[in-house]
This record gives structure tokens, sequence and C-alpha cells, in this order.
């Protein structure tokens, strides 16, 4: 087995659990690497920290599989990892027949998320290490869930980055254009090959009812990116009397009506639009709203792209203290891992200041417990939210 040695230093934060390791803190091979093999780590000195595997062209070269030295990697390992994530769920009693069943680091799995709609099952292999072990994952997910099918979706890094060859497609049996999922006392219509991310935003589950209890019969409401209308929805079915509903991508809005239909939900305007816009030209027509929610894209796709994101967080939480009327509430969220909750507390107050608006925090949320985080790795957690009474 190719062995590594890290740098001095390094080996502190590899015994803490941190499973990630990069190219410069490498200090030698014991050969010349091939990219998606195991590899054993050892500090400095020659000491073992763990099992993972390489790819020697990327900045995160090494992801640590275990910790300990006993437990080998090979394909038991890799079905038991599988095993115990589906458990974990079971155990959660979601109420939802849609589900993420494996969350990459979060499940000791990294390079492998696993989202379940319904009957069917969605599988991304977001690096190559993790992808050569591709045949037993499908094997171990079918006889563990016995799906009707299974559908391989690919991003951009895997193919970019991680040098992935591979297409969309159905792997095992077969997937309709449209699936209905159940969440809460809401159904919605997911399209895998179509949709966002897996085909719809899971680790807003529990947030996404949460917004009922800011709602009051009658109140105007305004959801921010959109999407397919999660938060409309729940908005609408808390007693809202109208909803605006803001989004750029014209299928999303499509569906969101569909979503509405089929609920049998009314007093939804869905709106194609540049939100940022969009909020400027509500403001100069002196809207206000009871309820708002900010739910952007990720801003910040990497460390470099954070202090332009912190500018749009911040003109967002200014437009969206506006457009509040006394005693109602705004939400902002970031779902990426490089902006932090501090991040957010910080534009959020520095927009107040701007404003002149007085806010009281009575919620933060983070992604549902089907995306579990490690403490140990602070990358794991993604999604934040910052929940505010407008005084």
């Amino acid at each position: 087995m190719l062995q590594i040695r890290v740098k001095p230093g390094i080996e502190d934060r590899i015994r803490g659990y941190f499973p990630w390791i990069y190219k410069p803190e490498i200090a030698s091979y014991s050969r010349k690497p091939k990219k998606g093999e195991i590899v054993t780590v050892r500090d400095y000195g020659g000491k073992f920290l763990g099992y993972g595997y390489i790819n020697p062209e990327v900045s995160i070269a090494v992801r640590i599989l275990s910790f300990d030295k006993e437990e080998k990697i090979n394909d038991d390992l890799i079905r038991k990892r599988i095993r115990d994530a589906y458990n974990y769920r079971m155990r959660l009693n979601i109420e939802s027949n849609a589900m993420r069943i494996i969350h990459s680091e979060g499940d000791l799995l990294p390079g492998l998320v696993v989202d379940k709609y319904d009957d069917y099952l969605v599988v991304e292999f977001t690096t190559y290490g993790m992808n050569m072990f591709r045949d037993v994952i499908l094997d171990a997910l079918v006889d563990l869930l016995k799906p009707k099918g299974i559908y391989e979706k690919v991003n951009d890094f895997a193919n970019r980055i991680e040098g992935i060859e591979a297409e969309e497609r159905v792997l095992y049996g077969e997937v309709p254009e449209e699936i209905i999922i159940w969440e809460h006392d809401l159904k919605y219509k997911v399209n895998i090959p179509e949709g966002q991310k897996t085909g719809f935003f899971l680790d807003q589950r529990n947030t996404r009812k949460l917004i009922r209890n800011f709602v009051e019969e009658g109140d105007r409401c305004l959801d921010v990116f959109c999407h397919t209308g999660g938060f409309a929805l729940n908005m609408i079915k808390a007693g809202a009397k109208e909803v605006i509903a803001i989004d750029i991508s014209e299928q999303a809005l499509r569906v969101g009506k569909e979503n509405a239909e089929l609920n049998g939900l009314n007093g939804i305007t869905w709106v194609k639009e540049n939100a940022f816009d969009f909020l400027k030209s509500l403001y100069k027509q002196g809207e206000m709203f009871d309820v708002i929610v900010i739910d952007p894209p990720s801003f910040a796709k990497n460390r470099a792209s954070v202090p332009n994101a912190l500018r749009g967080y911040k003109e967002l939480c200014v437009r969206g203290l506006k457009l509040t009327k006394p005693g109602g509430y705004l939400v902002i969220f970031s779902c990426s891992f490089h902006i932090t909750e501090n991040h957010l507390m910080e534009v959020l107050t520095e927009a107040s200041y701007d404003v002149r608006r007085q806010v009281r925090v009575v919620a933060k949320t983070f992604q549902d417990l089907d995306h579990p985080w490690i403490l140990q790795m602070p990358n794991t957690l993604y999604l934040k939210g910052i929940w505010v009474e407008v005084i």
C-alpha cells in the first residue's frame, strides 16, 4: 500500500479527526501515487495516522476514511458505513418519504451523496477515490433499500476538478421524470434530471415547517430565491393572505405553481426576476411585508469569493430590513460553509445600523439532521439561518 508522511505540525489536526490533507501538507510518498488508490497516512516520524484515498492532482489530495489502524479499507467497510448511515436516518423518524441517506464526510464516506425520493435514489460521486467504490456502493444500496431505480447526478466539480468521467443517467431500474414526495402535510413535485442539487433542497425540511410559527392569519409574505416554493407554500398553509415568490429560474417557478395546485393552495404570486433588482423596486413602491425569507444560492464557492459574497448578503439584508414591517420577521440563509454564522450575524448587524432598524434574534437554524455535520470538521456545517424580529 502507498505510504505518505505529512509535514510536522499537521498530525495534531488529523489526530483530532479532521479528514482532509492538502497537497502542500504532504512531506513524502513511498512511491509515485496513483489517482484513487488507498493510502496509509503517517506523521513525519512514521507513526500511523489513518487510511484514506488519494488524488494527487487536486488540492485536497487525501481524504481519510478511517483513523483506526485495525479498520482496513475494503468493500465490507463501505457496506457497513452505508448500513450505519441508513440506520441513523431510520432513528430520526423524519416526516417525509424523501431524505438524505448518505451525506459525504458527515457519514464517514467522503465524496458520496445519496438522496432518497420515495422509492428512488439519486447518487453523486464527487471524488475520484469514492468513485473507485462505485460497484460495491450501488450493490449495497440495492440490497439495503431495494429501490425501483437509481439515478446518477454529476456535478461540475467531480468532472472538472476530480476528473471523474461520468454522465447523468439511470444506473439501475427505472426513474420517472417526475416524482411526488411528501413532507409533513405538503406534497412536492421533484424532477430529478432537471432539479437543483439532487432534485430538491431536503436540508431545509424543518425550517420550511418552522416558518409557520412566524406567520399569522392574513399576513403578507415574501419568499426570495423561492426555487419551487417550499417556503411560499408553508406560508400560505399557515394562513398568509398573500405571498410573493421570486426566482430567476422559469423552470423552478413552473414547478412551484404546480406544487401550489397539487396542494390546493392559492394566494401565491410567482415572479421571474433578479432578486436584487426586484427587492429594490418593491422598496421604491413602498411595499412592506410581515414575513420575509431570503434563501440565496451559494455566493461563496471558495474562500477567495467570501468578500464579494458578504457584500451580496449585506445588500440582501439591507433590502430585506427595509421591506419588513415593524414587528415582522426576516430570515436570511447561507448554504456555503465558507460563510460562517458569525459572517451572517456581522452583515445583518451592519445592515441594521445602515437602515436604523433594531432587530431581535428569535432563532438560529442549520441543515436538517439527515445532513449531519462533524464537530471536528467545520466544513461540514454549511447551511446557517438567522431569524430576526424587526422591532
